[in-house]
């Protein structure tokens, strides 16, 4: 990429400190502007708007001399108009047009500094007057030069002010005798003094302060970034994002807007090229309808055709024109937000980027670190618990199982007794084996700790229950395959165990069908039985155990029971599934 190129210090884009959080709403518009100043985000309008104030002091002083109001014509009088004119062309340039405004700003900044060569050379007639203006160019020009360097220039150009200022008292105004002694000590010393302030003050007004990001868990198939676009989007107002990631789990690259993440609309799948495009993206400004673009990229700006860009074949896809893009790849994988419909646009917003990309970075990897730290934690209390179950429970009923055959063996042959027991030792057999089922689930940490098929689990469940109270239990018009997390396949099935159980103790039913179905909203579970039911005076009564454990989950639970039936209808959020 060709262009015009400019370095600034990267150690000026790092945040300093967390904020209180973004203002917002109409009665704080003017807070939410100034919090981005200190951002360096309108850098090139605060450059503009410095040097229109030099022009107006330079014009104050021109039309208010002590021989009377006016111009009169004088070398000052010139200077101080052609002064202005350059800042209102350069203010206007800066407003409308950041591209040209960019391409500008190293000249302008240039003839900043000519302007002030230009104002020492008449001598110092007025004495406090020609100091008050040199020294308000001084400021302008190493306040811009901050602001658009990054400090990577500045020194060097405040000594060279520094030194032509210097320079001219000691060279050319003592010799003519229109400077005292004690005048040179007190400028000589002042203006060095004052310049440094003035470059820290600068430095330090251009650090970010943006509020701390904390990363959240937007819902199945999104990056943890997508949480991040509402934040990036106050911090730079803008209007509109879009988020583009690479899966790496279905291989695949992505788009999502914060309108289908808050509608929980599937992300929408890009084309085969674009996941390379979008490892190539650098922080940038771009414009493709008119074909510009501002690239950061190595710890430099760069000016540069739009359609040039690795990208740009990506940003055509994506629908989007004009706007800022700001890479944010890290613990969650190779991410890049783009934020579009952005006011007073212009290249200070590269440096919000790179303070936007610090924070959603930071705020992704304690939140990748703090899932990591859960998972850890589930893990280890899962195995703790297989190996409680497989030591005690499991030995129970195995334990109770040679218990029955011995008595067996003693109460003879009478059918009706050993029939019984028989009965019995099956149904503990049955417990068994979801006993010994449920400890290889929670075993299963290592290898698919987090998906299991439902219908699979309750098939067997259905079986063992059966078996345990002697009924019919059967799963009905139910999905072929519903995908859950083991510990949320392990909560509903024990959710479906005290519904049947609850069937068969107090509603003495024989038959319990079961119902699985996925769906947009989450998984929808029935559980009907032929049961007494509640009667037809009698409120039904919510099984507190599984109201709880749906609770605890944000699901619901609907009791629909009529003489001879009982349904419990049962739903489980999808954002429970994540």
């Amino acid at each position: 990429m060709n262009g015009v190129v400019h370095d600034f210090d990267k150690a000026g884009e790092q945040p300093i400190g967390p904020g209180e959080g973004l203002q917002s709403g109409a009665g704080t518009r003017l807070l939410h502007f100034l919090s981005e100043l200190t951002c360096g985000a309108h850098s090139n309008h605060i450059v503009a708007v410095s040097r229109a104030f030099c022009a107006f002091v330079l014009l104050l002083f021109a039309f208010t001399k002590s021989s009377g109001l006016g111009l009169q014509g004088g070398y000052f009088d010139v200077f101080a108009l052609g002064y202005a004119a350059f800042a209102f062309v350069a203010l206007l340039i800066a407003f409308n047009d950041w591209y040209l405004d960019f391409i500008a700003s190293e000249a302008f900044i240039g003839l900043d500094g000519l302007a002030f060569l230009a104002l020492t050379v008449p001598p110092m007639n007025e004495g406090v007057t020609w100091v008050v203006l040199s020294l308000c160019l001084i400021g302008h020009i190493l306040f811009s030069s901050v602001l658009r360097w990054r400090l990577a220039l500045v020194l060097a150009i405040a000594a060279f002010l520094n030194a032509v200022w210097i320079g001219d008292i000691l060279l050319v105004e003592v010799p003519r005798g229109t400077v005292a002694w004690a005048s040179v000590v007190r400028w000589g010393l002042f203006v060095p003094l004052g310049s440094l302030v003035l470059v820290w003050a600068s430095g330090q007004m251009i650090k970010t302060n943006l509020p701390r990001f904390a990363g959240e868990t937007p819902g199945p198939g999104y990056p943890v970034t997508a949480s991040a676009m509402g934040y990036a989007m106050e911090a730079a107002a803008a209007s509109d994002a879009v988020l583009c990631w690479i899966d790496r789990e279905n291989l695949g690259c992505y788009s999502c807007t914060p309108a289908s993440l808050e509608e929980r609309l599937q992300p929408r799948k890009l084309s085969f090229g674009a996941a390379d495009r979008l490892r190539q993206l650098e922080p940038m400004l771009f414009d493709l309808v008119r074909n510009r673009a501002i690239v950061s990229a190595e710890g430099k700006l760069s000016a540069c055709k739009a359609s040039a860009l690795p990208g740009f074949q990506l940003l055509k896809e994506l629908g989007v024109e004009r706007g800022l893009c700001i890479p944010t790849s890290g613990e969650d994988g190779v991410n890049c937000l783009i934020l579009t419909g952005i006011p007073m646009l212009g290249w200070g917003h590269l440096y919000l980027a790179h303070a936007i990309a610090s924070e959603v970075a930071q705020g992704v990897a304690w939140q990748v670190s703090a899932v990591n730290a859960l998972d850890r934690a589930l893990s280890r209390l899962r195995k703790s618990v297989a190996c409680d179950l497989h030591d005690s429970v499991a030995h129970s009923l195995v334990g109770a199982k040679f218990l029955l055959v011995a008595l067996r063996s003693k109460v003879g042959a009478d059918p009706e007794v050993t029939g019984e027991i028989d009965a019995i030792k099956d149904a503990l057999a049955a417990e068994h084996i979801h006993v010994r089922r449920l400890i290889e689930q929670l075993r299963e940490t290592d290898s698919d700790a987090r998906v299991r098929n439902l219908i699979d689990d309750l098939e067997a469940t259905s079986e063992a229950l059966a078996l345990r109270w002697q009924i019919t239990v059967d799963i009905i018009e139910s999905d072929y395959r519903v995908p859950v997390p083991v510990w949320l396949s392990l909560e509903i099935q024990q959710i479906v165990r005290e519904a049947v159980s609850n069937g068969v103790r107090h509603g003495d039913a024989t038959r319990v069908t079961i119902k699985c179905r996925m769906r947009a909203v989450g998984i929808e579970i029935e559980v009907t039985d032929n049961g007494h039911g509640f009667g037809e005076s009698n409120e039904p009564i919510f099984p507190r155990s599984i109201r709880e454990r749906l609770t605890e989950r944000g699901g619901t639970l609907e009791i629909v029971s009529n003489p001879g039936s009982t349904s419990l209808r049962m739903r489980v959020p999808v954002d429970e599934m994540d």
